[in-house]
């Protein structure tokens, strides 16, 4: 995480620094005020230009100003509380530490308590589940690094929370990563049911469900989608990316899981400059990785997967979709074997963990 704080009294950019020396994240101090500044503040004019300018560079910003300044300053950089950052403002006198704007997906909430102890503010958090000390399933997200879907119906699953309705949250055990999440789970103080008593309908009035499946419920309910599908991918030069948006669509509905939970998507090195495929994984904030044809080939032989004389005559090897799709899952075997669709084939294996994330040449 990083973050901005911004003042406007030198009483303000002082507290700032205070804030800087205590924190154990990365901190960038901004100020309007002049004579006296800490050390590495950068100063500045104009306070909506700055906002406009680092908005978006930041995973929080922490406003040492009124509360009513914010607000005006922020309003118009404001887009969707999964994407914005969080958004802290304090007194300059160190009082109060307000959690203003992604206060569970964004941590707003969570970098109010920190920055609070870090100078000895009192925090200030109005977030219903939390005033009500409920377990709010996009704070699950946020530690799980779920995805939340449908996210338009998380208000009402919250709202039914805190009006005291029956709200289990259930886990399936079929996912490599289910101990984690228990683990994370019981370290929040949230019980996780087996997703097998979904079946009793009437033991609850709404439901969050951590699984990649796509399933039938009745009752009002949100899943948490871990990242456990690895797309290959292969396709005809000039694939747009609808027709490979439909094609991964339809692949994920063929299985029965969610697109949601996509980790990554393969190919074939030949194809990296594909427009259609770069587009469609850009469109999608996926990850995405080809591979030389000695790797597809090394999968080929492995696991005697079937060729395609034609695809071996265009780029030199034989399969793509299905090779490349146990090399991004780092799998032995596949969810789906090759697909055929107009101008695309898709395969898809299981993720067991993001591999990729610690890998330089994906950064």
């Amino acid at each position: 995480m990083k973050l901005a704080v911004i003042s406007v009294t030198l009483k303000g950019a002082l507290l700032g620094e205070r804030l800087r020396q205590t924190m154990t994240i990365p901190v960038d101090l901004y100020s309007r005020a002049r004579g006296g500044l800490p050390e590495e503040t950068a100063p500045f004019e104009n306070l909506s230009e700055l906002v406009g300018s680092i908005f978006s560079q930041y995973d929080g910003l922490v406003f040492i100003m009124a509360t009513g300044i914010v607000v005006r300053v922020v309003a118009p950089h404001v887009k969707d509380k999964r994407t914005d950052p969080a958004v802290v403002v304090m007194d300059d006198a160190g009082i109060h530490a307000i959690s203003l704007l992604a206060g569970h997906i964004g941590g707003a909430n969570e970098l109010t308590e920190k920055v609070a102890a870090a100078v000895g503010a009192r925090p200030v958090i109005t977030t219903a589940t939390d005033v009500a000390h409920l377990a709010a399933p996009d704070v699950l997200a946020v530690k799980m690094e779920l995805a939340i879907e449908p996210f338009e119906d998380l208000k009402l699953v919250n709202a039914a929370i805190v009006a005291g309705e029956r709200v289990p949250f259930f886990l399936d055990q079929d996912l490599a990563l289910a101990p984690k999440y228990m683990r994370i789970a019981a370290e929040m103080g949230v019980e996780l049911l087996d997703m097998h008593q979904l079946q009793d309908g009437n033991s609850y009035d709404a439901a969050v469900v951590i699984t990649d499946k796509e399933l039938y419920l009745p009752q009002l309910h949100i899943y948490l989608r871990p990242p456990t599908l690895s797309i290959g991918v292969g396709c005809r030069k000039g694939a747009t990316s609808s027709q490979i948006g439909s094609a991964v669509k339809e692949a994920c509905r063929k299985i029965g899981r969610s697109q949601q939970s996509i980790a990554i998507m393969c190919s074939s090195a030949a194809k990296q400059e594909e427009i259609g495929l770069l587009a469609m994984a850009q469109q999608m904030e996926l990850p995405m990785q080809f591979y030389s044809n000695e790797e597809l080939q090394e999968m080929i032989d492995v696991y005697r997967l079937d060729i395609s004389k034609f695809v071996q005559e265009e780029i030199g090897v034989g399969n793509v979709c299905e090779a490349s799709a146990l090399l991004g899952g780092r799998a032995s075997s596949l969810l789906l074997p090759k697909t055929v669709y107009p101008k695309v084939t898709v395969a898809i294996a299981e993720v067991k963990f993001r591999w990729w994330e610690s890998d330089p040449a994906m950064a």
